[in-house]
């Protein structure tokens, strides 16, 4: 009795905590002039209990520097799902750029071999479309369905309504040592000024770095830093990466988020019912839906 009790008032003070942010944050949205904030001061990422949807599949380069995210083969376009003229008026594949210089070698005959594919016909897998895990960074360009944040001063929790999948980012506390390896990392965060950023570590190497298959070994190394810009209506990712196992240097990039006007609750996604192994799209040898082989209790 205690125990349910205790449980109850946490939640009542969480719900109490959860709507002086929302109303705070959407004053702030009324005037226009400043991003939201909870009453703790720090930068309010559930804006209003919105989502956030990525505004492209591309990372973009960070202005000025040296080294840049993989981009296309600029002899075959990346037109996705939009027609373009530049591709056509037909849609196109992601044939990634090999000539990347932060590409080492092996990583780069991984993906010409893919590109080869590619350009003989074979469908492109993303991961996600198979319901795998998007990864870190990967996960930060599925652009169908919001991601949602939900902030306590212990904890900011990722919701990808994509599949479900779920980040749990620990905040103010060292990473463990020698995390296990899984698909989503061990994630530590603190905020600095406006931005609540993220480090993680412990990452499998079953994920790709982003939309042209560009691998990474275990020793792949996150940092996202997050701020709302426009008042709050979009918000700037940047990631850093570092991964000596795969990139000849540390690279970072740019990408932007659109905030979207779905409440989580209507944003529910159902990946394995909605896919069939045996299509000709995604045959079962080439992105096969991941499954237990046995109970896991």
């Amino acid at each position: 009795m205690a125990a349910q009790q205790g449980f109850d008032l946490l939640r009542t003070g969480a719900a109490a905590v959860l709507a002086a942010g929302l109303i705070s944050a959407a004053a702030a949205l009324a005037a226009g002039t400043a991003v939201p904030h909870l009453p703790s001061g720090v930068p309010d990422f559930s804006s209003a209990n919105m989502g956030w949807a990525s505004n492209g599949v591309e990372f973009l380069p960070m202005p000025g520097a040296r080294f840049k995210p993989v981009s296309n083969d600029p002899a075959h376009p990346y037109c996705g799902n939009r027609i373009r003229p530049e591709c056509g008026n037909q849609f196109s594949e992601p044939v990634a750029d090999t000539s990347n210089p932060i590409l080492q070698p092996w990583v780069a005959a991984q993906m010409k071999q893919t590109n080869a594919q590619i350009l003989a016909g074979k469908p492109s897998f993303e991961a996600m479309s198979r319901c795998w895990p998007g990864g870190v960074p990967g996960m930060m360009l599925f652009t169908a369905e919001p991601a949602y944040f939900l902030q306590t001063p212990a904890e900011v929790t990722i919701v990808y309504t994509r599949g479900q999948n779920i980040r749990h980012v620990y905040m103010n506390v060292p990473h463990t040592k020698n995390p296990p390896l899984t698909w989503l990392g061990e994630s530590v965060g603190h905020y600095d000024g406006d931005e609540l950023v993220i480090d993680t570590i412990g990452l499998n190497d079953k994920t790709f770095v982003d939309w042209y298959h560009t691998p990474h070994s275990t020793r792949l190394h996150v940092i996202e830093r997050y701020r709302l810009i426009d008042g709050g209506k979009r918000m700037q990712g940047i990631v850093t990466v570092d991964d000596p196992g795969a990139f000849t240097a540390e690279w970072s990039a740019l990408h932007y988020f659109n905030r979207n006007n779905l409440p989580i609750s209507n944003s529910e996604y159902v990946c394995a019912e909605n896919n069939d192994a045996g299509t000709n799209y995604f045959h079962e040898d080439y992105a096969p839906i991941p499954e237990a082989r046995a109970p896991d209790f």
